[in-house]
């Protein structure tokens, strides 16, 4: 086990020098690179170059939304950069698994784009023996590997080992290159719901002289659910829920009970899997809470009395590009019972993980300065409020100058090099005088905020008219919604 532990760290110091050279030049989801060779056209000029909006297409060749770009021109040539304003979680943390989530409940979203995480998980009880005299003490530590090769596919290996000892006089049993090999494909439906399909691949052994020797493998598949709560509540909070069965996971047909069966962590009935979790980002500190329902089907143990635990604790994040992160937490038996060929279910567990993330193309990770009704989430400012403006003028009022000068703070505070401003307007008038009108309101902010003494050559402006609405414009509430600026982290 303590060679686990050296070569983990031999690992992070090693991912550390290359994730601090990824930092050096940032590639996020929402802020893709692309070069491109035609002649400059008209657009709005931020004094070193040209914003114009680009017509994009779908993989099917039909037209989508167009997408803010930044152009300029070098030696005849044009770089473009097109800003997504799709908001995506940006604290996903892997489970035991390997895969996005807590610590056993799985997110419906994937790892960001390319990126590798991997980390140490561990559980521990000490009870009083439950069959029979003496103590039972177990420990067990899982090695997780997870990696996504696209945005939504993720892939994992997770190895588990597992000692204990129990009875007069002290019995060991070892669970040792336990593998579960595991997939899921996310598929955001909004903003704030994903779904995403998983498959469990598992080779289990047992294990030495108290029990036969063997390997069973086995498979399982289900689905996770999550859901964002920042468009209900402005908080960032996410519910999980995943459903999964699995086949049994060994084979041994005994009525009576085995304590070396009872202490592996693998049942002899095909299991359902029922898991809710929910966790909440307070700056560095992600507290979570999950629950977890397993019935064991075929045997005494059915639905409503099979084991279930409810699970507590945080995850920090003490660095400040957010890749290390360590879990610390307790679960609670909820309901507990000895039958042959189901795991034995302590009445309380500790639990622990150490986990870093590396090479992150997609997510944003780093901790911004914020303030109370402005946050930065994956490269966009996140406005509690509205900034407001004279009707069919791009005229600020004044009560949102002070939205603005807490804008101009966290510019300010965080260092940032280019900020892209775009202006939106409703469906109420013409295309070109709603294109108009949200140029003239983008470069109105733009103008207060180098008022309040940002340099102008760190902002952008942009108008985008009607051409990308976040709610129906045949309310007044939906039309309200759509009058909106918006902020891009840029560099």
């Amino acid at each position: 086990m303590i060679r686990h532990y050296v070569i983990l760290l031999i690992i992070l110091a090693f991912s550390g020098h290359l994730y601090a050279e990824r930092e050096s030049t940032p590639d996020v989801e929402s802020l893709s690179k692309k070069k491109t060779t035609k002649e400059k056209s008209s657009g709005m000029s931020d004094g070193k170059g040209v914003l114009e909006p680009v017509e994009q297409t779908t993989d099917s060749g039909s037209p989508n939304q167009k997408a803010i770009v930044k152009e300029f021109s070098e030696e005849g040539k044009e770089e473009t950069w097109a800003v997504d304003s799709v908001e995506r979680k940006v604290n996903i943390y892997p489970t035991n698994y390997g895969e996005a989530g807590i610590f056993r409940v799985r997110s419906a979203e994937s790892l960001p784009d390319g990126a590798l995480t991997f980390g140490i998980g561990g559980e521990f009880y000490s009870v009083t023996n439950p069959y029979g005299a003496g103590s039972t003490n177990t420990i067990a530590e899982s090695l997780f590997f997870g990696y996504s090769p696209t945005k939504d596919l993720t892939v994992s290996v997770m190895r588990r080992n597992s000692s204990t000892t129990y009875g007069q006089p002290s019995q060991l049993i070892s669970s040792l290159g336990d593998f579960n090999f595991s997939g899921m494909y996310s598929i955001p439906l909004s903003q704030s719901l994903a779904v995403a399909p998983i498959v469990n691949f598992l080779i289990a052994s047992n294990f030495n002289n108290l029990a036969p020797a063997t390997t069973t493998l086995s498979v399982g598949a289900g689905g996770a659910l999550t859901y964002s709560m920042y468009q209900m509540i402005n908080l960032p909070a996410y519910i999980h829920f995943n459903l999964l069965y699995h086949m049994p996971q060994i084979r041994n047909s005994a009525s009576t009970n085995n304590p070396a069966e009872g202490f592996y962590n693998f049942s002899r009935y095909n299991t359902v899997t029922m898991a809710l979790g929910a966790e909440l980002k307070l700056g560095d500190i992600m507290p979570f809470l999950e629950f977890i329902d397993t019935v064991h089907t075929d045997s005494s143990l059915s639905f409503g009395r099979s084991p279930s635990k409810i699970s507590v604790g945080a995850r920090l994040t003490p660095l400040e590009n957010k890749s290390l992160a360590v879990l610390l937490g307790a679960d609670i038996a909820t309901s507990r019972g000895i039958v042959a060929g189901v795991p034995y279910s302590p009445s309380y567990q500790i639990l622990g993980q150490v986990s870093y993330t590396v090479g992150v193309t997609q997510t944003e990770r780093k901790h911004y300065y914020t303030t109370h009704d402005v946050n930065v989430v994956d490269r966009k400012f996140i406005i509690k409020k509205t900034i407001l403006f004279k009707v069919g003028k791009a005229e600020l009022e004044n009560s949102s100058k002070e939205l603005l000068d807490q804008i101009a703070d966290v510019i300010k505070t965080n260092k940032i090099k280019k900020l892209l401003i775009v202006g939106h307007t409703d469906s109420s008038h013409s295309e070109d005088y709603n294109l108009r009108l949200s140029t003239d309101r983008a470069a109105a902010v733009k103008s207060y905020l180098v008022s309040r003494g940002i340099p102008e050559e760190t902002l952008m402006s942009q108008g985008y008219g009607k051409r990308k609405p976040k709610a129906s414009n045949l309310t007044e509430e939906g039309r309200s919604i759509n009058r909106r600026v918006e902020f891009f982290i840029i560099d």
